[in-house]
């Protein structure tokens, strides 16, 4: 399915980030089927009908896909959908979801790691969490690619492959020497995200190579304990979007990791689509958490300090 929506119709946004016909077709498929299974819990998700209206190719690829799976869908209908992916703003009520469709585009359009991430929230906190992640193997050694991740709230974090119904139970390694410790960022770095990182392994003298990967998929290494450290901070101009981490939060907690912000205070879902309230991402296992903490910038307009 991938290699049929990457095509040439992409769509830049005003932050420059790009908007496939993936991107749409999966916010639609999933709205559509959830909402049938739970039409009480409205949606924060990341992509609006009004930019796919204007953009008249992508729209006609999108429905293409759609109908693929769903083939009463009409042009009018794919844009309700859509569009109730900002139902949630409006009235979130006690219980919402928030949807990142494919978290990772860069990695979707190299064919590479990408996940679609889905996360429950209650009274604004994650309560469930699930990463499909068709390109990453459900071990780092397996050869078949595709796996997903799940976390509940109080009952743990678990992975399975994407044809079987099998869950094992996963968690955070419980290494502890910082030296040791392998360090999570992306492939492309925004602003001085990887400034950032190479500042803390420097002051923690970490010996391991960092491991590069692409959207979600991050937190999921870190829950598996493929990785020990995941942080994120692109400047501090730039608030994070509550989709890109929901998921990802709750699984590495579930897995017995921890998930806060640089200021060690937990993420805060309650103020629209942005982590307004937030200062980057620091997530560990629980036994690197106090030198990681300890070892970022204390000037964070400065991070290689």
């Amino acid at each position: 399915m991938q290699a049929s929506l990457v095509t040439d119709d992409t769509i830049n946004k005003k932050d420059n980030s790009p908007v496939t016909v993936g991107d749409y077709s999966v916010q639609a498929l999933v709205i559509h089927f959830i909402s049938d299974a739970f039409p009480e819990y409205p949606f924060v998700a990341e992509e609006d009908a009004k930019t796919l209206a204007e953009n008249p190719n992508v729209k006609e690829s999108v429905l293409k896909m759609v109908k693929t799976y769903i083939p009463e869908m009409t042009e009018s209908s794919l844009l309700e959908t859509i569009s109730k992916g900002g139902d949630g703003l409006k009235n979130r009520g006690k219980r919402w979801w928030t949807l990142d469709p494919i978290d990772g585009t860069l990695g979707f359009l190299r064919r590479d790691q990408y996940a679609i991430a889905l996360a429950l929230m209650e009274d604004d906190k994650p309560i469930l969490g699930i990463l499909g992640c068709p390109s990453l193997p459900i071990t780092k050694d397996a050869k078949e690619k595709g796996c997903i991740l799940i976390g509940v709230k109080g009952e743990g974090s678990y992975i399975r492959t994407l044809d079987s119904e099998t869950e094992t139970k996963i968690s955070v390694s419980d290494k502890s020497d910082p030296k040791q410790a392998v360090f999570t960022e992306s492939f492309v770095s925004r602003g001085y995200a990887h400034e950032l990182n190479k500042g803390v392994v420097d002051r923690l003298q970490v010996q391991t190579e960092p491991l590069r990967i692409d959207s979600q998929c991050k937190y999921a290494m870190v829950a598996r304990g493929d990785s020990d450290v995941y942080l994120r901070l692109s400047s501090l101009d730039y608030k994070e979007c509550i989709w890109d981490h929901a998921a990802g939060d709750i699984i590495v907690q579930e897995a017995g990791g921890h998930v806060v912000d640089f200021n060690n205070t937990p993420l805060d879902y309650s103020k629209g689509t942005k982590l307004t309230n937030n200062v980057g991402i620091v997530c560990t296992n629980r036994k690197l958490f106090a030198p990681v903490l300890a070892a970022l910038p204390k000037d964070l307009s400065n991070p290689s300090v």
